[in-house]
């Protein structure tokens, strides 16, 4: 394959630790792969920019019955992994029983965190353990405590201390670092030098790689406009995550957290239970609440796989004939929020930016 060698995109791109190329083969078929559930929206992390507006309190989401039907039809659908999202799927009273009914159901449990929770080892055990050959991924969006804390309504207070002290209980447990990541929202209130130098750390350090997304004003974070990022500072920080993650090889997934083949193959269920393309997309096809998951994935799976967009000649100008549309197709939520159309141009893509039609770098227009 072009860019991306497939090696590293198993270990990072595609989030599918040793499935990747079933993960490729839902994607020619169009069908589910992954599920991302919301769990809860109650976080104790409580960032600025939340889509989910969580705090340190729940008060809004799904009940445990609720989410075991979401669960069984999950398993109907023939979903292969469940990626807990929240708030912190962790801070939910049940959360250890819910994933152990998904893994006993045969999906995977994918685990994303605040990771403040695993700063206690009993806990760190207990997700080790359900998350089994599933990722882990925590959410420090610096290394440096006075950048946290400017994202956080309470500060840092402790909160990277705790998040590392989380990671090295799972390393200490056995879990690989390929099998973890960090996540990183990037925002204009960051100095891309500083979410460089974090990306380098918990690589160089932990061994573990990062998980950039691009803040786009949605959910409950519609109104911090402000706080989207610099189409330089976008560049910047893209290019070091790609040469992080891929190498010297020249690989890009531009300005996406992840491969098309994780994102065209995933669908989120809020914690108010509408079911979205992804967690970025607020504005839901349809809801569990009105209609069982399955019957509504039965519907609308074109929409929610982004279907019209599998074939590269299919991409929207200058994505078509980019170097890397192997593997990327830009950030359908940025292209939601842009020009409210998810199967429209990323406005955050480096390379369309800079007006490169061949995926290459270049100074992007004022």
């Amino acid at each position: 394959m072009n860019g991306c060698s497939g090696a590293l995109l198993r270990r990072h791109g595609g989030l599918a630790d040793g499935e990747h190329e079933l993960q490729r083969q839902c994607f020619a078929q169009k069908r589910l792969y992954a599920l991302q559930v919301e769990s809860t929206d109650a976080c104790l992390q409580d960032c600025v920019f939340c889509y989910a507006g969580a705090g340190p309190v729940a008060t809004r989401g799904l009940s445990t019955a609720e989410l075991e039907a979401v669960l069984q039809d999950a398993a109907f659908l023939g979903i292969h992994a469940i990626d807990w999202l929240g708030g912190d799927p962790l801070a939910r009273p049940d959360w250890y029983e819910l994933m152990c009914r998904a893994r006993d159901l045969g999906l995977t449990n994918n685990v994303w965190t605040s990771g403040l929770p695993l700063a206690d080892p009993a806990v760190a055990a207990r997700v080790h353990e359900v998350a089994g050959r599933g990722f882990v991924s925590v959410h420090a969006d610096s290394i440096n405590r006075q950048t946290l804390a400017r994202l956080r309504r309470g500060g840092d207070t402790g909160q990277l201390d705790a998040i590392l002290a989380g990671v090295d209980n799972l390393l200490a447990l056995g879990r690989s670092p390929d099998r973890m990541l960090n996540c990183i929202a990037f925002t204009a209130a960051q100095d891309p030098q500083d979410t460089i130098d974090t990306m380098r750390w918990w690589l160089e350090r932990k061994g573990i790689r990062t998980c950039l997304t691009m803040f786009n004003p949605s959910g409950s974070g519609a109104a911090l406009a402000s706080l989207a990022p610099h189409p330089d500072a976008v560049r910047a920080v893209c290019r070091e995550r790609d040469r992080l993650s891929f190498g010297e090889d020249g690989g890009s997934i531009g300005a996406m957290d992840t491969d098309k083949f994780y994102c065209g193959t995933m669908a989120t269920v809020t914690f108010t239970g509408d079911v979205t393309p992804c967690s970025v997309i607020r504005d839901g096809v349809d809801n569990i609440r009105n209609r069982p998951l399955r019957e509504i994935v039965e519907q609308h799976l074109e929409a929610l796989v982004h279907a019209r967009l599998h074939e590269p000649r299919d991409l929207p100008e200058p994505c078509g004939g980019c170097r890397h549309n192997d593997h990327c197709w830009g950030c359908r939520a940025s292209a939601y929020h842009a020009c409210g159309d998810a199967d429209g141009l990323d406005p955050h893509c480096p390379f369309a930016l800079a007006g490169d039609p061949a995926g290459r770098e270049g100074t992007a227009p004022p």
